[in-house]
């Protein structure tokens, strides 16, 4: 039992240290994928488990009758060994990576939005090839004009506005904004003009107006209401002659 404890806990120290120098190498500002922390992505251990496996499989099957008693033990016993081995990698790593985290395990948080430009209402891009997601699989939505934050975070400010946008392939700033849509990328800065009028971007959680928009991080809440309604609005229009509210 000791021996097992150990062995669990040296393998807990190598993903730690291993997550640790891979999150150094990333310099991305927002850190939306966990692929990067292990030697290999869990679906990778997946499909090599599953192809030794198939491997494994197919020479018993077929070649099971010119095999000694000595070796079909031998065979079993690697594909009980591969199994268990992507068993065990399945479970340490999903198990460090819940320790290491921010919030000690996975969430599912939920936030409607709404963005406007120049009295016009704009859409994402709608998700290509088998996917159905705008972003990525720990942030993103789904046509459906809402953020979904589904997964582990490590950081926190992988749940904020700033991260939504990137995820999209878009940006959002506390001068401009980027979004991908239909039509290709549309992109506006303070200043641009809304009926030959400079313009400015205004953004607003729950009818009030947030300054450092790209930072503000989603209320921790999987139904809206309580979950924040968030609204991107660039327009000539004084705030006195924006409606704020969202719903």
């Amino acid at each position: 039992m000791k021996r097992r404890l150990l062995v669990f806990f040296f393998f807990m120290l190598i993903l730690t240290l291993y997550s640790a120098h891979s999150h150094e190498e990333e310099n991305e500002e927002f850190m939306l994928d966990h692929s990067g922390l292990y030697p290999i992505t869990q679906l990778q251990a997946v499909g090599y488990g599953s192809l030794i496996f198939g491997i494994l499989i197919f020479v018993i099957l077929f070649f099971h009758k010119k095999m000694s008693n000595s070796t079909k033990k031998i065979m079993y016993c690697l594909v009980a060994i591969a199994t268990g081995l992507v068993t065990i990698y399945l479970v340490l790593t999903t198990l460090h990576l819940n320790i290491i985290s921010e919030t000690k395990g996975p969430v599912h948080w939920h936030a409607d939005f709404e963005i406007w430009i120049c009295d016009k209402e704009i859409k994402l891009a709608e998700p290509e090839g088998l996917s159905n997601k705008q972003g990525v699989d720990l942030m993103h939505a789904h046509s459906d004009n809402r953020i979904h934050v589904e997964g582990v975070l490590l950081d926190k400010k992988s749940a904020s506005l700033g991260a939504f946008f990137h995820a999209v392939g878009g940006s959002l700033s506390s001068d401009g904004i980027k979004v991908p849509t239909e039509d290709g990328l549309i992109t506006v800065h303070d200043g641009d003009k809304c009926n030959e009028k400079p313009a400015k971007l205004y953004v607003f959680v729950n009818g009030n107006l947030t300054g450092n928009s790209s930072a503000y991080i989603i209320s921790p809440y999987e139904k809206v209401p309580p979950g924040d309604r968030i609204k991107f609005v660039f327009t000539e229009k004084t705030i006195e002659e924006i409606n704020p509210n969202t719903g």
